[in-house]
């Protein structure tokens, strides 16, 4: 079992091969769960990010100024510079240049002999590459032992590579699948049109435009008992992994699959993006989530707030009734306090 990528949901820019977000571009300080056998999980780097990805062991993320920070077990180091997108693969990991260049780093060398041109999503898989190029269309570079580095033509939106597949959303919202052995038949999509996309390793996962999660391929650790519900807007599964995540509109997060370290049980809050890795878990915490009414004076969070959150969450959001309460009347100041406790993280 290996690593990870990423996507984008609400407001629907899609993004990163087995990343996932809500909101692109808002920056939020990062959590880790799971394994933490090479410090992949903790401690985690201070500050704010805008992207998050986890690869084999190790996790990666971009700053608010766009330089790139890893933690884990490390092979290279990414090179000096600003960056609009990353991936982590294993052993290896690639990035965009905030110029549209490709660059990677790490162990293998095929996965490092990048291909020229401007792009603006990547994904690292195991031993190769997928990239969207600024026109719509797909690169593939590395190791080619299934045919992975075959695309199909057309415009793409969203690319994951996984093991030895890969799989991406075309921008009429059919997604294709291609690569490896097809043993277990993940790359069989199955109809219908699609918002988001993930691939595994032998299993792939996608987001329907309904936002119901479907998953094919491989179920040797379950990773094929996608979640009922269709508030989903993003997946992310890990390139050699066993299990998946998928980020809901309200923020939360839900895992399923392979649960050995842990990685399936993310913690509570809401969040902006996630990546799936080999044995963990990391994600985007949402930009102070309990300014509800955005105010900028001190302090930032105030009784209005506790107002605002009852008239713009409470019908029929599971967030208002925080404290789980089922007493009359369910919502109270201690929903507000609870509130905050759980989703105060950015403010200040």
């Amino acid at each position: 079992m290996h690593r990870a990528r990423s996507i984008v949901g609400v407001g629907l820019s899609l993004v990163s091969g087995t990343a996932a977000s809500l909101a692109q571009g808002q920056p939020g300080p990062v959590v880790c769960w799971g394994s933490n056998f090479v410090n992949q999980s903790f401690p985690v780097p201070a500050g704010e990010f805008i992207k998050v990805a986890a690869g084999e062991d190790r996790s990666l993320a971009i700053r608010a100024d766009g330089t790139i920070v890893e933690w884990g077990f490390l092979v290279g180091q990414p090179p000096a510079g600003t960056y609009i997108d990353a991936d982590a693969g294993t052993q290896w990991a690639a990035a965009i240049r905030s110029d549209g260049t490709l660059v990677a780093w790490g162990g293998p060398p095929l996965p490092l002999m990048v291909p020229s041109g401007q792009f603006r999503q990547v994904s690292a898989g195991h031993r190769f590459g997928v990239a969207i190029r600024t026109d719509g269309t797909l690169a593939a570079w590395g190791e080619n032992a299934g045919g992975q580095l075959t695309v199909p033509p057309g415009v793409f939106t969203q690319v994951a590579a996984g093991a030895g597949h890969a799989i991406a959303l075309r921008d009429d919202g059919v997604a294709i699948a291609w690569g490896g052995s097809n043993q277990y038949g993940q790359i069989n999509v199955p109809p219908g049109l699609y918002r988001a996309v993930a691939a595994g390793e032998s299993f792939s996962l996608a987001v329907r435009t309904d936002g119901t999660l479907v998953a094919w391929g491989a179920s040797t650790a379950g990773q094929l008992n996608v979640p009922s519900g269709n508030t989903y807007v993003a997946v992310s599964a890990c390139e050699r992994g066993q299990f998946g995540l998928a980020l809901r509109t309200d923020g939360a997060i839900v895992g399923w699959g392979w649960n050995g370290a842990g990685q399936t049980n993310p913690p509570p809050g809401r969040y902006t993006a996630i990546a799936a890795g080999n044995h963990h878990g990391i994600a985007l915490v949402a930009p102070c989530y309990a300014n509800c009414d955005a105010s900028t004076a001190s302090p930032t969070l105030t009784v209005n707030d506790f107002i605002c959150f009852l008239n713009k969450y409470a019908a029929g959001d599971a967030y208002a009734n925080c404290d789980g309460s089922t007493a009359a009347p369910t919502l109270n100041v201690n929903d507000f306090l609870c509130y905050i406790n759980v989703f105060a993280a950015g403010c200040t």
